[in-house]
C-alpha cells in the first residue's frame, strides 16, 4: 500500500503548500489557525499510520511462530526501520518544542501562546544550526532505509519514497539554503506544522518500506517447477562404530509422491518423499555417497538427478568451542579450547580461513584468535595420527564488530537525572553492557553538548573528549542547572577496541 497515494494525504501536502503561499502575503489569525488545523490534521494522521505500522509488525511475529527461518531476515530490516523511524520522529519531536520553548512555550491548555512568532525557528534551526543537522539526519535516515530495499527494487522505491530532502527550483537572483528556505522568519506555527509534516514523511515512508519487505516474505516462496536432488548427512565426521544416516529429497518435493532412489548402486526405499539410506562407518579416512534420484512429474515427465556428498572417518573425537560463546569479535583475543579424544594435546593444531584471521596456540587445548572483519571464519583441526596429519574437523564461526556502547551521564541514561547527581559529574561517558569479554573499553572522542534553561540563554560547546567542553558559557550552565532545564548531546563520536570511531544516536536529559 502506498499510502503517499492517499487522498487525505494530498489533501494534506497540497493545503501545507496553500498556507505557506499564503504566509508571503500576510501573516493574518486567520492564516495561523489554518495552520494549526493543517498541523491537528498531520498529527492525527500520523498517529493512524503508526497504528496501522504497527500492526504489520506485530503480523511479522506472528509469522515468525510458522516460519521463522524465512521470515526472520525480513523482521530484522524491518525491526531496523521501526527504530530508525522512530529515532528520527522523536528528534523531530524535540525540535519542536525547542522552538515552542523559544517562542514562549504553551498556555494552559496545552497550545502555543506566540503562534505567530517570527524569531523562534529562526533562531533555533539557523543560528543554533539545527536546520543543518535536521537536513542532514533526514537524508540520512532516507538512505538508511533504503538500503535495507532489495537492490533490484531500490531505484523504483527512490523515486517514491514520500520523504525528500531537496530545495525546489528557486528562481531570482538569491538563493536560500535548506534551511532558510524552511524556517527563516516563519511563523512558529507554520514551522511546528512543517516538522509534523516531516513526520508524516517519515511514517509514510516506514509504511512502505515494512510493507515490501511483508510481501518479500512471499515473494521468495518456492514453486513447484524446477526439481532437483539434495541429500543430507546426520554428520559428516565420524568414528569407526557410529552410523551414517543420509536423507535424500528431491527439492520442492511431495510428501504424496515418492522418487525412486538409488545410493552407491542400491535401492532405498522412500516415503513421504523422503529415502533414507544408513551405513555403519568402520576404517578412517575420507568417503562419498553418491547415487541418482528420479521423479515422474504430473505431465509424465522423468526427472533424473544425480547427487554426491562426502564424509570423513576420524580415529577422534574433536571439540572445537569458544570460550565466550559460540561467535567471535572483530580486533579483540578470542579464546578457543580445541580437544580430540584420544589424541596429545601437543600433536593437535588449528588454522583458521576468512575474515583475516590468525590463530595462535597458548597452551594444551588453548588457542587464541584474533580477526580483522566481520563474515564468517572456519576454524580447521589437523593432529598427528599413526604418523601422519590428518584432519579431524572443522567449525564455521560468526565473526562480529563489538557492539555499540550505551552513552551516560555517570550512571543514567537518561532521559531524566537529578539536578545535584548532573553538577558532580565531569563528562561523558560510554560503557559497553553485559558484554561477555570483560576489559574492553569505549572512548568518547568527542560530541556537542547544549544546555537549554528557562533562566538562561541557550550555551553549548564541543567536546574532543569525555570531559565536558571548556567554554565559560557551558561551564557556567552546567554550575547553574536546575530543575526543567534540558541538556542535549549530538554529533557523539566514540572510539572502540577496534581503533574504528563510530557515531552514536543523540542523547538528552531532562533535569528534574
Amino acid at each position: 500500500m502506498a499510502l503517499p497515494k492517499d487522498p487525505r494525504q494530498k489533501m494534506i501536502n497540497f493545503m501545507y503548500l496553500v498556507l505557506t503561499a499564503m504566509l508571503a502575503l500576510n501573516v493574518s489569525a486567520e492564516i495561523l489557525n489554518a495552520f494549526d488545523i493543517v498541523n491537528n490534521s498531520i498529527t492525527n494522521s500520523n498517529s493512524s499510520i503508526a497504528n496501522k505500522n504497527d500492526k504489520t509488525y506485530r503480523q511479522f511475529e506472528k509469522l515468525m511462530a510458522n516460519d521463522e527461518g524465512k521470515v526472520k531476515p525480513r523482521k530484522e530490516k524491518a525491526d531496523q526501520v521501526r527504530q530508525l523511524s522512530n529515532d528520527t520522529y522523536t528528534y523531530l519531536d524535540s525540535l519542536k518544542e525547542q522552538i515552542i520553548a523559544a517562542a514562549g512555550g504553551r498556555n494552559d491548555e496545552g497550545d502555543i501562546k506566540s503562534k505567530d512568532n517570527l524569531d523562534a525557528p529562526t533562531r533555533i534551526m539557523e543560528n543554533q544550526k539545527k536546520g543543518p543537522a535536521l537536513e542532514k539526519q533526514l537524508s540520512t535516515y532516507r538512505n538508511q532505509v533504503l538500503a535495507l530495499i532489495n537492490p533490484k527494487d531500490r531505484p523504483a522505491f527512490d523515486t517514491t519514497l514520500p520523504l525528500h530532502v531537496e530545495l525546489p527550483v528557486q528562481k531570482g537572483p538569491v538563493k536560500k539554503d535548506w534551511t532558510a528556505y524552511h524556517f527563516n522568519m516563519v511563523p512558529t506555527i507554520a514551522a511546528v506544522t512543517l516538522l509534523s509534516k516531516f513526520q508524516n514523511d517519515i511514517r509514510n515512508s516506514e509504511a512502505m518500506i515494512i510493507d515490501k519487505l511483508m510481501k518479500e516474505v512471499s515473494e521468495d516462496d518456492l514453486s513447484f517447477d524446477k526439481m532437483a536432488a539434495f541429500v543430507s548427512l546426520n554428520s559428516k565426521s565420524f568414528t569407526p562404530g557410529q552410523k551414517l544416516k543420509a536423507t535424500v529429497v528431491m527439492g520442492a518435493y511431495s510428501s504424496t509422491v515418492n522418487p525412486t532412489i538409488v545410493i552407491n548402486g542400491q535401492p532405498v526405499a522412500a516415503s513421504e518423499g523422503k529415502g533414507v539410506y544408513e551405513l555403519e562407518v568402520k576404517s578412517v579416512g575420507e568417503f562419498k555417497i553418491a547415487g541418482i534420484i528420479e521423479l515422474m512429474k504430473p505431465n509424465g515427465q522423468l526427472i533424473k538427478e544425480p547427487f554426491e556428498e562426502t564424509y570423513k572417518v576420524s580415529s577422534a573425537a574433536t571439540s572445537i568451542s569458544a570460550d565466550k560463546m559460540n561467535v567471535m569479535y572483530v580486533a579483540l583475543q578470542n579464546p578457543i579450547s580445541i580437544t580430540a579424544a584420544g589424541v596429545p594435546s601437543d600433536k593437535v593444531n588449528a588454522s583458521i580461513s576468512g575474515c583475516g584471521g590468525q590463530i595462535t596456540k597458548k597452551g594444551p587445548g588453548e588457542f587464541v584468535v584474533t580477526v580483522s572483519s566481520t563474515g564468517k571464519a572456519v576454524i580447521t583441526v589437523t593432529a598427528e595420527v599413526d604418523g601422519k596429519m590428518t584432519t579431524l574437523d572443522s567449525k564455521e564461526f560468526r565473526v562480529k564488530n563489538v557492539p555499540d556502547p550505551s552513552i551516560k551521564v555517570g550512571l543514567t541514561k537518561g532521559p531524566t537525572m537529578k539536578a545535584a547527581e548532573f553538577k558532580v559529574q565531569q563528562g561523558l561517558r560510554a560503557d559497553l553492557e553485559d558484554f561477555v569479554f570483560d576489559g574492553v573499553r569505549y572512548a568518547v572522542v568527542g560530541y556537542r553538548m547544549g544546555i537549554e534553561s528557562r533562566n538562561r540563554p541557550y550555551a553549548e560547546g564541543d567536546a574532543t573528549s569525555e570531559m565536558w567542553p571548556a567554554n565559560p558559557e557551558l561551564q557556567g550552565a552546567i554550575r547553574g542547572i536546575k530543575p526543567g532545564d534540558q541538556v542535549y548531546f549530538d554529533n557523539i563520536k566514540v572510539k572502540g577496541p577496534d581503533g574504528r570511531v563510530r557515531s552514536m544516536p543523540n542523547v538528552n536529559f531532562k533535569i528534574n
